[in-house]
């Protein structure tokens, strides 16, 4: 990554990135570029990890909440603007393999996104890179929510060979491919879909929490890899 302009991390649902910055700028509020949402607290906030300049983007759009793809790409366009040319996407995700188990990590190797009548994105979207010392790799699905899955769904994106469902990724992913910016996404798996089990926001919330720690640490060793 070393001579292609700085990196960002975006923070997904329940994720705490702070411990990835050794020191901070001030945050700069997504207002300030003409893209926060009311009531959110979606912030920039520039540091550094080890010897390299690292954008953080806590909180993020999605399609769930009402956006346009204009608005839900709108802070892909604003880091692009601040020199960042390589993104890591963190979200929260359901695990579709059996073996998956909450806390893990997987890199997804590509972006599938499910049907969506409001706007149009491309089938599969590659991503550019791996993120190393994940649990598991595979496809990353993406459905708009903000309903989780229901049984026939994960039946159909198991055969579809998907290994993590979310609700983020794709629009943002296929923005980057439009811009030329590098980018991979890491899932955080919050609960396993191959089991029933009772599932709320609050549960995603605190499994995410629990794992932010170790992801961190998995950020910040590739990011010493490519000083």
């Amino acid at each position: 990554m070393s001579g292609r302009g700085m990196v960002a991390v975006v923070a997904g649902s329940g994720i705490d990135l702070t411990g990835l910055l050794d020191d901070t700028d001030d945050p700069v509020p997504f207002r300030e570029t003409g893209d926060g949402p009311p009531g959110h607290p979606c912030v920039f906030v520039r540091g550094r990890c080890g010897l390299r300049d690292v954008i953080v983007q806590q909180g993020r759009f999605h399609a769930y909440e009402g956006f346009n793809l204009d608005r839900l790409v709108r802070p892909i366009d604003a880091l692009y603007a601040m020199g960042v040319r390589a993104i890591v996407f963190t979200n929260a995700a359901g695990g579709l393999r059996p073996e998956m188990e909450p806390g893990q990590l997987a890199a997804a190797t590509e972006v599938v996104a499910w049907p969506f009548r409001r706007f149009v994105l491309p089938d599969t979207i590659p991503t550019d890179f791996a993120v190393p010392g994940c649990d598991h790799a595979g496809t990353h699905a993406w459905m708009h929510g903000p309903c989780y899955e229901t049984r026939a769904e994960i039946h159909a994106l198991q055969c579809a060979r998907a290994a993590t469902v979310g609700m983020s990724a794709a629009p943002e992913l296929a923005r980057c491919r439009e811009l030329g910016v590098r980018a991979a996404v890491v899932s955080c798996i919050t609960n396993n879909c191959c089991a029933v089990a009772p599932l709320s926001h609050e549960h995603v919330l605190d499994v995410a929490a629990k794992a932010s720690r170790r992801l961190a640490y998995v950020l910040r060793t590739w990011l010493g890899r490519e000083e």
